[in-house]
């Protein structure tokens, strides 16, 4: 008697768990078809950012953030996209709240809002960030980046140069730094000192066609036609080559 009532509800409670799945399973299918959308969308989003592809990878984004609006690195991925490519620096702005609102431990993320708060001409929000953005990673270049930008708007050119020569040891490597060096200088008419950085950037990133306009600048500044009418002409090359890709 106890072994047909124990098989008795047995049955029962397979006939419950199976009449359970079939409500469980449909909704957690659900669940991961959408978080396969937000997925295909953001990976969609970055192969576009990547190929320079700016509107389309915003749009992919927002539909990405529209599936999971809680994810915090599609909407960090957002906010740099949108005052990288759009200069659209509240829209940013305005994206990295709302990830510091939802993890406030975010890598990068005070960094970031430091100095898209120079672009929007807020230099004592830039500072406050950078004091926490400094407490969370010292070497985060856009910690030098914000701090030399600051120093420019003030018209103080050897404090950003300081700034760049502290990044340059740590990223050695990047084009852009050197570009960014040789603003500076050319600010402080330190032409040929400029130039070299100029040609630096030029080799580290043969496209980088802000460096050789640059460089053309200096070569009029100096008299030197010639050389000046050959990088202008490369700058331009470069720009259209890099335009036509976004197209």
């Amino acid at each position: 008697m106890l072994i047909f009532f124990w098989v008795a509800d047995m049955k029962k409670l397979i006939f419950v768990l199976s009449f359970a799945f079939c409500f469980i399973l449909p909704v957690m299918a659900e669940e991961q078809t959408e978080l396969n959308k937000s997925v295909e969308f953001y990976n969609s989003a970055v192969t576009d950012y990547k190929s320079e592809k700016y509107v389309p990878a915003l749009k992919s984004l927002n539909k990405a953030i529209a599936e999971e609006p809680e994810n915090d690195l599609y909407l960090f991925t957002r906010g740099v996209l949108r005052y990288d490519a759009f200069k659209d620096y509240p829209g940013a702005i305005a994206d990295f709240k709302k990830v510091e609102e939802i993890n406030p431990d975010y890598p990068e993320l005070y960094s970031e809002l430091a100095y898209v708060s120079v672009f929007n001409h807020d230099i004592p929000g830039a500072n406050e960030y950078l004091a926490i953005a400094e407490t969370k990673g010292k070497n985060d270049l856009k910690i030098f980046l914000t701090r030399a930008l600051i120093c420019i708007a003030y018209q103080n050119y050897s404090g950003a140069i300081l700034q760049y020569d502290k990044a340059i040891e740590i990223y050695p490597e990047n084009s852009d730094l050197y570009l960014r060096r040789g603003y500076a200088k050319s600010y402080m008419r330190k032409y040929r000192e400029a130039m070299k950085d100029y040609d630096k950037a030029i080799e580290l990133n043969p496209k980088n066609y802000s460096a050789y306009e640059k460089r053309a600048e200096i070569h009029n500044t100096m008299l030197r036609s010639g050389k000046a009418r050959k990088d202008w002409i490369k700058s331009d090359e470069l720009r259209f080559e890099r335009n036509g890709k976004k197209d």
